[in-house]
C-alpha cells in the first residue's frame, strides 16, 4: 500500500473537461451599460458604444471599484465589437485593469483594428493579471476609446483564483516514511531557489512551487507538476536512487552543499531562474502555414518563402507558431518572434485543475486540457509586433475557433520511466482541423545550453539508436543501430534531429547507466516515427522530443473528434551499475597460470611458471572517458625485493596497452593481507572495444588476486 503525506482520496473527474480546465474560484460579470461608469458614449442595445461622429477620446467604461477581488490572480475578459476590421491597422482602444487607490495600471493591452476577426460581432479580449501589488484596493476595468472606430462593449467578465502560499500537495508512492519523504520534497523544492517554506517569506514568490501544485514521489524520481501558471507542466524532476524505506535519496547533488539537482532546465542551478528561451521545462509548438489578415501579400492563401512568387512556384512556409499561453514568457532576444508574444501571459498564480486525475496503487495519471493559441509572431506582415497573440486557432477559412491540446502524464511508483501523453481535440461545430499545421513539435528541455550541471553537460556526448542507423543533420554524423557512438562536437549552430524512426538513447558515459543516460521512445497505435533531439543554440536549451500528431498521418480530424493519444516515454535505464566488479575466481576473468582459492586466484613459485595470472573480461560496456581500475592482491612476504606482478589495462580490439603499473614487494605493507592498487586510464575513442584488465605474474613470490573493480573518474 502507498502512504500519503496529505490524505486526499482522488476521484476520477467526470465533469465536462473544458468547464474544469477553465474553472475559477470566483467570477464577476459587469454589464457595460448598467454596472460600469462612462466618460463618453451612450447606451446601445445590450452594450455601451461610441462612434467617430463624436471625435472626443475618452474612457468608454470604467469601474466597478470592486473591493471583493482579493489578492489572487485571474483574467478580465472584455466583450467588444467594431464596425470595420479591415480599413487600416491602427490602435482603436486601450484596455486595462486599474488599481484605483494607488493610481496604478496593473496590466494594459492596446487593441488594433485587425485584432477583430469580424465586423459587428462581439469578440472577447482577455487581460491576465496578478492582484498581489493591489491587494485590498478598489479595482477597475477600463476601456479607453481612441475615437478611430465605432466600438460597442457588451460586458467585462472578471475570473479570479485565490492564491494560497505554502507547500504543494505531495503524493507519496514510496514505502519511505512520511517524514523522510517530506524532507526529500523540501530539499528538492527549496534547492530550486524560489524560497523557503519554514520560515515562510513575507512575500512568497508566485512563480515557484506553491500550494496549488502537485509533487509526485516514487522510488526512481520526484517530480514537480506545476499547476499554477501552467497546464500541469513538469517543471522539475529529481532522480532518486530506488532504495527502500528511508535510504531513498537523490542521485544528483552538488558535492559541497548537497543541493539536489533537477534533471530539467528550470532553476537547475538553484537560482530560481526560468529559461529565457522557453516557457518552462517543456516546449511545444504547432507551426502554422495559413496567413492572417495582412500577411498574404500575393493573395494565394498561403505564406511563401518568397512573397513575390506566383502560381505553382510558390513554396509554402511557416506564417506563425501556435502553442499554449502559459505564465513563463520567452525573453531571449535570439527568438524575437516568440518574445513578441511575451505580454499578457497567463498569471503565475492562476490555478489549472486536471480534467482527469486517476490514482492507482502504483501509478498516477493526469490529463490537462488547454486552448491552442497564437504564441509566436512570424512577422509575415513585416513586423514581429505581437499582433493577434493569444487568440484562438486560425482555420484555413480565415475564422478563428477554439481547438484544444490534451496533455497528460503517467507517473510510476516503482519504474524508472514516466510517460508524457498528447492528444488534439477539435470541438463539434468546427470544420476539419489540421491541414494548416505541421504537427506538435518540441520536447522536454533538459538544461540550458551550454549546460552548467555536470550531470547533464556531457549527456549528448554519445548516442545509441535502437532499431536503425541514423544520419544527419550534418555529415558525417552516423549513429549505427544498437551501439554507442560519440557525437562530434558542434558548438554554434542549432543541431536538430528528427524523424529518426527508432527509440534513441543518450549517455554522458557511453553506456546505459542510471543517472548518466536516458532513453526516448514513442508509443501508440501509429504515428511514432518522429523521435529526435535538439541542441538548440537559438533557444538556448537541450531538448529531447521531436514531433507527434502529424499532418497527413494523425491529422486532419473532423469537428467533434480527437486524434489518437500518443505517448513519449522518457526512461532512465540502469543496465550497468558502478563499480564493475570482476571476481578473480569467477568466470568473467580468464587465467593461464595458478589455481582457484576460496577468495581468489593464486600462483606460487613451487608450482607455476611466469605468465598471465588474470586477463579479461573483454568488456565492451564500460563506456568511455576517464576510469580507474582497482586491483586487490596479496603477497606472502614483503621483506625482499623484486617486482612481483605487472598490472595493465589492454585494448584487445586495437591491440594496445592503455595503462600499466609494475608492483614490487615494497608496494605491499603487510604479508597475507589484501591491498588495493589503482591504475588510471582513459577509454576515449574506444567505445565498443573489448577491454581487458590483466595481471602478469613474475614467478618470484606467492600472489593471490581477489578481484578487479572498475569505476569512473
Amino acid at each position: 500500500m502507498t502512504s500519503r503525506l496529505y490524505v486526499c482520496l482522488l476521484a476520477i473527474l467526470t465533469l465536462p473537461s473544458r468547464v474544469l480546465a477553465e474553472s475559477f474560484d470566483r467570477v464577476f460579470t459587469y454589464e457595460a451599460e448598467t454596472e460600469l461608469h462612462h466618460a463618453v458614449g451612450q447606451a446601445d442595445g445590450d452594450g455601451w458604444s461610441a462612434n467617430t461622429a463624436s471625435p472626443t477620446r475618452g474612457t468608454l467604461v470604467h469601474g466597478p471599484y470592486a473591493t471583493n477581488w482579493g489578492a489572487g490572480a485571474g483574467q478580465a475578459v472584455f466583450r467588444v465589437m467594431i464596425d470595420d476590421n479591415t480599413a487600416d491597422n491602427v490602435p482603436v482602444a486601450v484596455l486595462d485593469v486599474f488599481c484605483h487607490d494607488s493610481n496604478r495600471v496593473l496590466v494594459s493591452k492596446e487593441v488594433l483594428r485587425r485584432d477583430f476577426n469580424q465586423p459587428l460581432t462581439y469578440q472577447d479580449f482577455t487581460l491576465w493579471f496578478d492582484l498581489q501589488p493591489c491587494a485590498d484596493q478598489r479595482m477597475e476595468v477600463r476601456l479607453h476609446w481612441l475615437a478611430r472606430a465605432y466600438l460597442n462593449i457588451d460586458k467585462v467578465t472578471v475570473r479570479l483564483d485565490d492564491f494560497t502560499p505554502g507547500e504543494p500537495q505531495v503524493l507519496n508512492f514510496t514505502r519511505s516514511s512520511p517524514a523522510h519523504v517530506k524532507t526529500l520534497v523540501r530539499r528538492a523544492l527549496q534547492g530550486l531557489g524560489f524560497g523557503t517554506y519554514e520560515p515562510p517569506p513575507a512575500t512568497p514568490r508566485r512563480d515557484g512551487p506553491n500550494a496549488g501544485d502537485l509533487v509526485f514521489v516514487g522510488r526512481h524520481y520526484l517530480a514537480w507538476i506545476d499547476q499554477t501558471g501552467f497546464y500541469g507542466k513538469m517543471n522539475a524532476l529529481w532522480l532518486l536512487n530506488g532504495a527502500e524505506a528511508d535510504a531513498l535519496g537523490f542521485v544528483h547533488e552538488e558535492p559541497t552543499t548537497r543541493r539536489p539537482v533537477s534533471f530539467l532546465g528550470v532553476a537547475e542551478d538553484g537560482n530560481g531562474a526560468w529559461l529565457p528561451g522557453y516557457s518552462g521545462a517543456e516546449h511545444y509548438e504547432l507551426p502554422h502555414e495559413f496567413p492572417e489578415p495582412g500577411e498574404d501579400r500575393n493573395g494565394n492563401g498561403q505564406c511563401d518563402t518568397n512573397e513575390a512568387c506566383t502560381g505553382s512556384a510558390c513554396v509554402r512556409t511557416i506564417c506563425n507558431w501556435y502553442s499554449l499561453n502559459e505564465a513563463a514568457a520567452v525573453t531571449d532576444p535570439n527568438v524575437p518572434h516568440w518574445t513578441a508574444c511575451a505580454r499578457n501571459r497567463m498569471a503565475w498564480a492562476r490555478r489549472v485543475r486536471p480534467t482527469l486525475q486517476e490514482e492507482g496503487e502504483t501509478s498516477l495519471r493526469l490529463v490537462y486540457e488547454a486552448p491552442i493559441t497564437k504564441e509566436s509572431d512570424g512577422g509575415r506582415d513585416g513586423a514581429t509586433d505581437g499582433d493577434l497573440c493569444h487568440q484562438d486557432y486560425l482555420f484555413a477559412d480565415g475564422i478563428r475557433r477554439p481547438v484544444f491540446l490534451r496533455l497528460g502524464y503517467v507517473l510510476h511508483a516503482d519504474r524508472p520511466f514516466f510517460d508524457r501523453t498528447y492528444q488534439l481535440d477539435n470541438p463539434a461545430g468546427n470544420p476539419a482541423f489540421g491541414q494548416e499545421v505541421w504537427s506538435v513539435i518540441g520536447g522536454l528541455v533538459l538544461s540550458k545550453l551550454p549546460a552548467s550541471q555536470p550531470a547533464k553537460a556531457a549527456l549528448f556526448h554519445t548516442v545509441r539508436p535502437e532499431l536503425r542507423d541514423v544520419s544527419g543533420p550534418v555529415p558525417p554524423y552516423t549513429f549505427p543501430a544498437g551501439q554507442w557512438t560519440a557525437r562530434p562536437a558542434k558548438a554554434t549552430a542549432d543541431e536538430a534531429w528528427g524523424w529518426l524512426a527508432t527509440p534513441i538513447s543518450w549517455s554522458a558515459r557511453g553506456r546505459a547507466s542510471y543517472g548518466d543516460s536516458l532513453k526516448l521512445e514513442l508509443l501508440g497505435p501509429a504515428d511514432n516515427d518522429d523521435t529526435g533531439f535538439c541542441l538548440c543554440n537559438t533557444h538556448g536549451g537541450m531538448e529531447i522530443g521531436g514531433g507527434v500528431l502529424h499532418r497527413g498521418v494523425s491529422l486532419p480530424i473532423e469537428g467533434g473528434t480527437r486524434t489518437l493519444e500518443t505517448t513519449r516515454r522518457i526512461s532512465f535505464p540502469s543496465e550497468h551499475a558502478l563499480p564493475f566488479v570482476h571476481e578473480a575466481e569467477g568466470e568473467s576473468l580468464f587465467k593461464l597460470v595458478g589455481r582457484g582459492e576460496a577468495d581468489g586466484w593464486s600462483a606460487n613459485t613451487a608450482e607455476d611458471p611466469p605468465g598471465w595470472l588474470i586477463h579479461g573480461p573483454y568488456a565492451s560496456h564500460w563506456g568511455d572517458g576517464p576510469k580507474t581500475a582497482v586491483f586487490r592482491l596479496m603477497v606472502d612476504s614483503v621483506v625482499t625485493g623484486g617486482n612481483v606482478v605487472s598490472l595493465d589495462v589492454y585494448d584487445a580490439t586495437a591491440g594496445q596497452v592503455i595503462a600499466k603499473r609494475v608492483l614490487s614487494r615494497a608496494a605491499f605493507t603487510q604479508p597475507f593481507m589484501f591491498h588495493d592498487f589503482s591504475l588510471g586510464f582513459s577509454l576515449d575513442g574506444r567505445l565498443g572495444h573489448a577491454i581487458e584488465t590483466r595481471v602478469y605474474w613474475h614467478d618470484i613470490s606467492y600472489v593471490k588476486v581477489d578481484r578487479i573493480s572498475v569505476t569512473d573518474r
